[in-house]
């Protein structure tokens, strides 16, 4: 009897072993999996950035960034420093230089992206639908992006948001915030329905190429009561063809408390469909701002680009929110870095969100 004991023992403590073991192991990818995508906490510079409506944001090389600024007093960008630690991707410190502008009034200028081969810049606007070419200097050049004369109407102030531009695939990508009257209804608090989007890409002749359909997430917010924007707001080209995609949507609640926004991070590939396709798109990660008794983190992105890539190859990925001026004082102009190594996902396991 008592032999049989300790051979019972001896096979629980094994099984004991194997089980702690496959925890662990579980414990390990997770972490791995979990290292695939690093967000830091965001960061405000009062005191070196003035209060903005920062709307788009783009990397120059080194420390510098342009951003641009929706209800700016002319038509133009600020240029900033940014450092970010070498290892972790942290921002460390912001500061803004000088704004550059045409002097010509300010067009609701959204995105903006620098095309290094040419060592300029293009940023869209929402109120004329162009998206137009500015020197470093802030001068207009005279050329812009051919648009596709689907884009002209749009709703309102819904119109070109996003924009990006990557020098190694010779691609501007663009796309509207909400979904194009053509196309369709745009989603709001009563209408718990996604946007329907048109992801379109030039050239470096600046002519329209590869168009492709882009769905939301449906709106996540319970009940009808306040307001709630949801959308597009940020494009992000990578190296390899994919495509970064912010989507948003801002809660505003009647009284303040308890609004929020909530911002996911996707990736498309176009180059594995066909122009027309209705892009399959992954889950890259999310994250949510908020307004409540204890919290003042809400922060409402909308410029997101690629910056520079860490010590290890990692990529960051800058945002930037807009405050409406640092409303009422009340809101702060954020900055945000998310780190991200390896985003070559299968294409099998790609989501469409259907209509």
């Amino acid at each position: 009897m008592l032999q049989y004991q300790n051979k019972n023992s001896i096979f629980a403590a094994g099984m004991r072993r194997k089980v702690i073991y496959l925890a662990l192991l579980l414990i390990a990818t997770v972490q791995v999996t979990a290292q695939q995508v690093v967000q830091n906490k965001q960061s405000h510079f009062k005191k070196a950035v003035p209060a903005g409506n920062y709307s788009g944001v783009t990397w120059l090389g080194g420390d510098r960034y342009a951003v641009c600024n929706d209800k700016s007093a002319t038509a133009g960008f600020l240029l900033v420093n940014i450092r970010l630690d070498s290892i972790t991707g942290k921002i460390e410190d912001v500061r803004a230089d000088s704004f550059m502008t045409s002097n010509q009034p300010n067009r609701d200028e959204e995105g903006i992206c620098y095309v290094a081969p040419m060592n300029t810049l293009f940023l869209s606007g929402e109120s004329d639908g162009q998206i137009v070419e500015y020197t470093l200097e802030g001068q207009l050049t005279g050329r812009k992006l051919n648009i596709p004369d689907v884009f002209s109407v749009s709703h309102g102030n819904k119109g070109f948001e996003a924009l990006t531009y990557n020098a190694k695939t010779h691609r501007f990508w663009t796309t509207t915030e909400n979904t194009l009257k053509a196309d369709g209804e745009q989603p709001s608090i009563r209408k718990k329905i996604a946007n329907r989007l048109r992801l379109q890409s030039f050239s470096d002749d600046l002519q329209p190429k590869e168009q492709y359909w882009y769905v939301t997430d449906s709106s996540a917010v319970e009940g009808t009561k306040g307001k709630s924007t949801l959308g597009v707001s940020g494009l992000a080209a990578l190296d390899d063809g994919q495509v970064i995609v912010l989507e948003r949507e801002v809660r505003k609640t009647p009284k303040g408390i308890g609004s929020f926004v909530h911002v996911k991070l996707f990736v498309v590939n176009p180059q594995q469909q066909q122009p027309g396709d209705t892009l399959r798109k992954q889950l890259l990660t999310e994250f949510r701002t908020r307004i409540n008794l204890t919290k003042r983190s809400f922060a409402n992105y909308e410029g997101i680009c690629a910056g520079p890539k860490l010590a290890d190859g990692r990529q960051v990925l800058l945002l930037v929110a807009d405050s409406q001026n640092q409303y009422k004082g009340y809101l702060k102009d954020w900055f945000k870095t998310i780190v991200i190594s390896d985003i070559s996902f299968n294409p099998n396991d790609y989501a469409t969100n259907p209509l």
